[in-house]
C-alpha cells in the first residue's frame, strides 16, 4: 500500500497542493519554513486526525480560512486503490472513505498508518509517559482488531470513576466503577505486553544497522506496584487499600493508565548515560521498529516520514540510516532543506517555496 496521490487545502502555508508522489522514495527540499514540515502535518492528520506539532487545530488551519483538507488517493494491493479524505474546522470533523460518510477516526486510521520522524521524536525518550503509553497504544491499535473497543471503554470508566472520587453526590457508583475498571486491566495490560514483545523483536535487527556493540533493552512497568499481579482478587485489594489516597487525590493512582517503559543500554538507564546523539538515534529506532511491527500486516503495510533528515545527526549516523530505510522497500516521503542523499539512490524530488510545491526533473 503506498500514497499515490495527495491533496491538501489550507494547511498553514499550504493553500492548495496537489502532488503524484513515487512509491519509493520522495524528497521534499526547501528552506526552513517554506512549508516542507506542512506537508507532512498534513499527511499525519489524515492519518490520526491531529498534528504531531500541535494540539490545536487553529494552528494548522491556514489564515483566514475556516477549516484544513487532506484527501489522499492510495494504492492497495492486487491493482486496487482507495480514496480517504479528511476535512477539519475548530469544532467539528468529516471524514470519508470511498465516497462514503465515515464517523470513526480509527476506521480512517487503519486506512493510512504512518510513522512520523521528526526532531522532536526524542521525546519519546525524555518526555512524558503518556507519549510512551501512546506509542505502544498505536501498535496495539494496528495488530490487535479488539484493542481500541477496550481502551476507550477503559477511559470512560476511568473518567467516571474519577468522578466519582471528586464529586460525593457521585460517590454511592465508587465501587461499581471500580469493578468495571478492575475487569479490564489484564486486558488492556497483556495486549501492550505483546505489543511490546513485537517491537523489541524488530528493534533488535533495526539497533544493529544503527548501534555497534551496545547492549540494549526496554523495561515495562504496568503502572501497577511489582508484587501486583493483575489478577482480579489482587486487583481490588490494591484499589480497596488505596481508595483512601485516591479521594484524597481525587483521581485514580494507579492502573494500567500510569503504564510506562524505560530504555536500558548495557544495564543502565539510557536516559542517564547515553548523548543527546544517542537519544535521537535510538528514539529513530524505536519507531523504526514500531513501522515495521505495523508492516508485518501486508493489508496495513505502514508509511515512514522523516521530517529534517540531518537533525542532529552527524553524517555518519545519517549515513547509517539511511542505508537503513533504503533496504526497506516501503514509501518513504523526507524532507531535507538540500537534496544530499547518496548518488545510487533513486528517488523523486519536490521543491516547495512558500506553500508552493513542484517536480524537480532529474
Amino acid at each position: 500500500m503506498w500514497i499515490d496521490s495527495l491533496t491538501i487545502e489550507n494547511c498553514r502555508s499550504l493553500s492548495n497542493v496537489t502532488l503524484k508522489f513515487s512509491p519509493n522514495i520522495n524528497i521534499i527540499i526547501g528552506d526552513n519554513a517554506s512549508g516542507k514540515t506542512s506537508l507532512l502535518e498534513a499527511l499525519t492528520l489524515l492519518s490520526s486526525g491531529r498534528s504531531f506539532r500541535t494540539s490545536h487545530i487553529s494552528d494548522v488551519i491556514s489564515y483566514n480560512k475556516n477549516s484544513v483538507l487532506v484527501s489522499a488517493k492510495l494504492k492497495l494491493n492486487a491493482g486496487l486503490t482507495s480514496q480517504i479524505g479528511l476535512e477539519k474546522d475548530k469544532k467539528k470533523t468529516r471524514i470519508r472513505i470511498n465516497k462514503e460518510n465515515i464517523f470513526s477516526q480509527a476506521e480512517l486510521s487503519l486506512h493510512l498508518p504512518l510513522t512520523i520522524i521528526h526532531p522532536g521524536s526524542i521525546d519519546l525518550i525524555t518526555g512524558s509517559p503518556s507519549l510512551r503509553r501512546s506509542f505502544i497504544d498505536w501498535i496495539s491499535f494496528y495488530k490487535y482488531p479488539n484493542f481500541h473497543g477496550l481502551w476507550k471503554s477503559y477511559q470512560h470508566i476511568l473518567k467516571q470513576r474519577n468522578m466519582c472520587l471528586k464529586s460525593f453526590k457521585h460517590r454511592s457508583s465508587l465501587d461499581k466503577w471500580t469493578e468495571e475498571l478492575i475487569f479490564l486491566q489484564p486486558q488492556i495490560h497483556n495486549y501492550r505486553v505483546s505489543a511490546l514483545k513485537l517491537l523489541k523483536e524488530e528493534w533488535t535487527k533495526t539497533l544493529t544497522f544503527l548501534f555497534d556493540d551496545i547492549k540494549f533493552d526496554i523495561l515495562y512497568k504496568s503502572g501497577l506496584p511489582d508484587n501486583i499481579d493483575l489478577g482480579k482478587e489482587s486487583l481490588h485489594d490494591y484499589y480497596k487499600d488505596r481508595e483512601a489516597y485516591d479521594l484524597k487525590l481525587q483521581r485514580t493512582s494507579g492502573g494500567v493508565h500510569r503504564a510506562d517503559f524505560k530504555l536500558m543500554m548495557n544495564d543502565k538507564l539510557a536516559l542517564e548515560i547515553a548523548s543527546r546523539g544517542q537519544l535521537k538515534l535510538l528514539a529513530i529506532s524505536l519507531l523504526l521498529a514500531k513501522n515495521a511491527v505495523i508492516s508485518q500486516n501486508k493489508s496495513i503495510e505502514g508509511i515512514l516520514l522523516i521530517d529534517d533528515l540531518a537533525a542532529e545527526l552527524d553524517n555518519n549516523n545519517k549515513n547509517k540510516l539511511l542505508n537503513y530505510i533504503s533496504s526497506l522497500n516501503q514509501q518513504l516521503i523526507i524532507t531535507m532543506t538540500k537534496k544530499s542523499l547518496p548518488s545510487h539512490f533513486e528517488y523523486k524530488v519536490f521543491h516547495v517555496k512558500h506553500g508552493k510545491l513542484s517536480d524537480v526533473l532529474e
